[in-house]
């Protein structure tokens, strides 16, 4: 069954969740973490079998036994919207260092970035992201300078 939300090509994406109220947090190996309420963006790759559609339906049901960190995180926030682009490459680095860039984005040490180099990959800030800001700071930081794939927005309606 495919999604009409997300396409079953490879490629990068972001949730962008909500925490509710301040909360200690144990996630996998890593110490427990005091996350404070507010925005959070998580970037990940999906370029696996399935691509996008099943590494988001992934994201978007809450795991008996979670896998990744972001599983640990999710019991605890509600996503509010998917940002993704469809491609070949890793580019969650990329965005990982778009929001490091930010002032207003702060990492959260080592969260989903144990098999990479960088400092981490879900980044805490007080207000929700500007989808439009982020989509130019990536253009401008893409590799080699060359404009890279369109990215698509789901804003995710809680009823």
């Amino acid at each position: 069954m495919r999604s009409k939300f997300f396409p079953s090509n490879k490629g990068t994406y972001i949730l962008i969740l909500y925490l509710k109220q301040t909360s200690e947090i144990k996630v996998g190996k890593l110490e427990k973490i005091i996350f404070k309420k507010g925005y959070y963006a998580y970037t990940g790759s999906a370029l696996g079998g399935g691509g996008l559609e099943a590494r988001l339906k992934h994201h978007l049901r809450l795991q008996d036994k979670p896998h990744w960190h972001i599983d640990y995180f999710k019991h605890h926030s509600e996503i509010k919207e998917i940002w993704f682009i469809e491609n070949e490459s890793r580019l969650e680095h990329i965005c990982a260092d778009v929001f490091l860039k930010q002032e207003k984005f702060l990492p959260i040490k080592k969260f989903g970035a144990s098999d990479c180099k960088c400092i981490s990959h879900l980044f805490y800030l007080k207000s929700l992201p500007s989808f439009k800001v982020f989509e130019n700071e990536f253009n401008i930081n893409s590799v080699h300078g060359k404009k890279a794939n369109k990215w698509n927005r789901n804003i995710l309606v809680k009823r």
